[in-house]
């Protein structure tokens, strides 16, 4: 699956600028290389409030419409417990914590594969 795979990174202060950039990037990519499947490198960003977290489950949203299976990874706790304490929606969110393990969630994934080592937001913290 990592032949067929875009790896997006933000690495500096989320704006909606930013995001609305990396969501256009982003797409372009996806359909350019008729990528299936989406990696969210998110372990740059520091601070982020209810509306990035919206504005990046859109973009998941607009990744999935055109076909790609999209993972975040990166994540700091820190984050992770602030958006889950604000009410964030993370139902069906896949998540991992790192690179190769978002690798490994987008393999098992892929058509015929066996579902493996991926979770969403919420199931890691509502058990």
């Amino acid at each position: 699956m990592s032949n067929n795979c875009l790896v997006a990174s933000i690495q500096i202060d989320l704006t909606s600028d930013v995001l609305e950039q990396f969501r256009n990037d982003l797409l372009t990519e996806l359909q350019a290389r008729q990528a299936r499947g989406v990696i969210l490198d998110l372990s740059g960003v520091e601070v982020m409030d209810l509306t990035d977290f919206e504005n990046i489950r859109s973009t998941i949203s607009m990744a999935q419409l055109m076909g790609a299976s999209a993972v975040v990874c990166g994540l700091r706790p820190g984050l992770v417990a602030s958006l889950i304490l604000l009410g964030a929606d993370t139902e069906e969110l896949l998540a991992a914590r790192d690179l190769d393990t978002a690798f490994e969630v987008l393999h098992a994934r892929a058509p015929g594969a066996t579902e493996r080592n991926g979770g969403s937001l919420a199931s890691d913290h509502h058990p």
